[in-house]
């Protein structure tokens, strides 16, 4: 059992494995936060309430001053109802921001967990226990329910929140977050992922807290290259290894936005959600609105602990459990091949190259249904002319050569010119006569059910009968004019991406659920939500391996490695240095792995080494399936990078060295490695060396040692347990 209520002390517990999490209903039927953090016995935890008397602090008891919603913790804060902090929710009746201030009525404690209809959401395990807290106003007229999923051995919590129209008036909705969370002191350093289109996830920040309030967010319509929905509060003195460490991601794509704030008393509040700004949401009677999912973890075990549990709850409980742990494709994607100039002959050529490099999957991306990326999005018809024996021929000819099959997609977009556009022009999202463009194309208007079910008809009806075993899904601008002709201003950007789940939904199901890799020119959709429906991401457009490092060493904090989509590349896009083959599969092999090359401009020598390549990355698969990780060395801050990944069981581990600036000053410096069992004794693969766990995690390795080949190659030394 996972949540406790004592009914004399109204106290409800949340425990997971090593955290806990504890509120209460306390005077006027508020409900009152008290702890989140190690685990802790059900005892009552009440004297840490603030009853404390603050000069300019609203109470409503006439008869004490001691209770203010100002000055204690609070599950939910909506405003002008006696919280001057920054609120969570906002909303109106019949056009009133009346007083707005919430009673407990009753909850529910279940096993399992209910869907949230429409969005992605953690999924149902065996594990899983519900809380449901009702909540209504003075007046009846509404009715807010706020839900609580445990998963206690991945020391996670889910929360969301659902506001019902239960009354005769309208509701208009400006402001609803997923989850408010409210601590006492403001003894934190701030985490963000921070980046830009080529850098996603590059730009890792940590920062202490001060007084006021931080805003991450995006506006773009998805949840961007420049910001990820993730975010981490730790103790100042936390780091890889130790200290406390709060993480949050939100299982969404669109836009989001995150407040940080440090109040007066020095108290911090963290709320996260749909970002309010543009946002207002009309509830008619019996309508009701549910947020998009927060997820929470807790770790002693510093940022390292706190990205374990994410990653083992994503694969877990998020990811579908079809693809979480199955091996993933060895694709080569034709896109660096041939561009447009993409052809049913080039198609076959590559992939009868593939087979000598250990590939399995060759991937038809942008070209074969239109010449140029200025026509034909959104008419998805085959250029016969290129693909004389269609897709479903193609692909059954690349699967007569022993390989699968996959395709490239953009569903959620149309061209200016194309037989779609023309004939629906109010089919795209826009708020002028003379709508902006970017990449030649618009956004479609997915609010509208029509367009949603004319894409997914037209899709599957040209795609009928082939043998499809990967779709790559791409998004290539960012939304802006965000108006509907059908739908208010203040619901596109929300109904926009129910949209689009709502079309992922019905292509993976008429195509055959098969797996899914989402794309927003590269990383600009990096989320929960995307995981939910595919299990792995392409993590940036940008695969210079110098610049990967940095990308996927940030990704890492909130995703596992097998959600990252990286590929073995020509590899000098943006740094312009030149890099050894090995250097470039050592840090592609970082996550799910692949090609985007010319075959053709390739040797035997070549291909040889690359089947080499594919056939280590399926020895170790395991590990970016199944295994943890650990950061050594971060890139931000040395001259190199290092990190290793253990088997659950710690009998297989991998330790991987990468340099990055050459410098002879810190050759006798060791690594510690982690993660092994002290007590067990390991194999080094490489050298025959045997030591304990013990030895390795204590003593180290030199890293003037790691040098046995070229220093560019990096190194990788893999051990097992005798």
């Amino acid at each position: 059992m996972s949540i406790w209520f004592n009914e004399q002390e109204k106290i409800f517990h949340l425990q997971t494995q090593n955290s806990s999490y504890v509120f209460c209903v306390v005077e006027h039927d508020a409900l009152e936060h008290l702890y989140y953090g190690k685990k802790i016995p059900n005892d009552n935890i009440k004297h840490i309430s603030n009853r404390q008397i603050y000069a300019h602090h609203a109470h409503e008891s006439r008869d004490s001053r001691v209770f203010s919603a100002s000055t204690v913790g609070l599950e939910i804060s909506p405003f002008n109802a006696g919280d001057i902090r920054t609120p969570s929710v906002v909303y109106d009746c019949d056009g009133k921001l009346d007083c707005n201030r919430l009673r407990y009525r009753a909850h529910k404690i279940y096993k399992g967990r209910t869907p949230l209809n429409g969005l992605p959401y953690s999924r149902e395990n065996d594990e899983a226990e519900s809380l449901e807290i009702l909540l209504t106003d003075d007046e009846g007229r509404i009715e807010i329910t706020l839900t609580y999923v445990v998963y206690a051995s991945v020391d996670v919590i889910a929360r969301s929140q659902k506001i019902k129209n239960v009354g005769g008036m309208s509701v208009s909705i400006q402001k609803w977050s997923s989850m408010c969370l409210d601590f006492y002191g403001a003894d934190f350093d701030m985490v963000t992922l921070n980046g830009m289109y080529l850098y996603e996830c590059a730009g890792l920040a940590r920062v202490p807290l001060q007084r006021g309030v931080f805003k991450n967010e995006s506006l773009t319509g998805t949840t961007s290259h420049n910001r990820n929905p993730f975010i981490a509060l730790c103790a100042h003195n936390a780091d890889e290894h130790s200290g406390e460490t709060y993480g949050f991601n939100l299982l969404y794509s669109g836009n989001f936005a995150e407040e940080v704030s440090v109040g007066s008393l020095g108290d911090t509040r963290l709320i996260m959600g749909i970002s309010d700004t543009g946002f207002c949401w009309s509830l008619k009677a019996g309508e009701e609105f549910v947020s998009p999912e927060t997820v929470l973890t807790y770790s002693e075990e510093g940022l390292g602990g706190m990205s374990r549990n994410f990653h083992d709850h994503i694969r877990q409980n998020i990811i579908e459990k079809e693809f979480a742990f199955s091996p993933r494709p060895i694709v080569i994607n034709s896109w660096e091949a041939s561009y447009f100039t993409v052809s049913e002959d080039k198609v076959l050529a590559l992939a009868a190259q593939a087979k000598d490099c250990g590939i399995d999957t060759v991937v038809l991306d942008d070209g074969w249904f239109r010449p140029h990326d200025q026509k034909g999005l959104g008419d998805w018809r085959t250029e016969t002319d290129k693909f004389p024996s269609g897709i479903k021929g193609l692909s059954e000819k690349i699967h007569a050569l022993g390989l699968k099959f996959g395709l490239w997609l953009e569903p959620e977009m149309v061209n200016e010119d194309s037989e779609l556009y023309r004939k629906h022009p109010d089919w795209i999202l826009s708020t002028s006569k003379t709508p902006l463009i970017s990449r030649f194309q618009y956004v479609l208007d997915l609010t509208r059910d029509e367009v949603v079910e004319y894409v997914a008809n037209r899709i599957s009806e040209e795609l009928q009968g082939a043998e499809i075993d990967y779709i790559k899904w791409d998004f290539n601008r960012y939304v802006t004019e965000a108006g509907s002709y059908q739908m208010p201003q203040g619901e596109v950007y929300h109904r926009q991406m129910l949209g689009t789940y709502k079309l992922l939904s019905a292509l993976k199901n008429r195509l055959g659920n098969m797996l899914f890799e989402t794309c927003s020119g590269g990383g600009g959709r990096f989320d929960l939500g995307m995981l939910f429906y595919s299990p792995q991401i392409w993590t940036s457009d940008n695969t210079d391996p110098y610049a990967r490092v940095y990308i996927q060493y940030g990704a890492s904090y909130a995703y596992p490695v097998s959600a990252l989509s990286c590929h073995f590349t020509r590899g000098d896009c943006t740094t312009g240095r030149p890099s050894t083959y090995d250097f470039r599969y050592r840090v592609a092999a970082f996550g799910s792995y692949g090609y985007e090359l010319d075959l053709s401009e390739y040797s035997a020598e070549d291909k040889a080494k690359f089947k080499q390549y594919s056939e280590q990355y399926r020895k170790d698969e395991d590990l970016n399936l199944s295994g943890d990780l650990y950061r050594l060395i971060s890139p931000r801050t040395d001259h190199f990078c290092a990190y290793m990944k253990v088997s659950k069981d710690k009998n297989k581990a991998q330790l991987t060295f990468l340099e990055l600036n050459a410098t002879g000053f810190v050759e006798s410096t060791t690594i510690k490695l982690k993660g092994l069992d002290p007590n067990k004794v390991y194999k080094n693969e490489e050298t025959g060396a045997i030591l304990h766990g013990a030895t390795l995690m204590n003593v180290g390795l030199r890293i003037g040692d790691l040098y046995r080949a070229k220093r560019e190659d990096g190194e990788v030394l893999t051990f097992y347990a005798v």
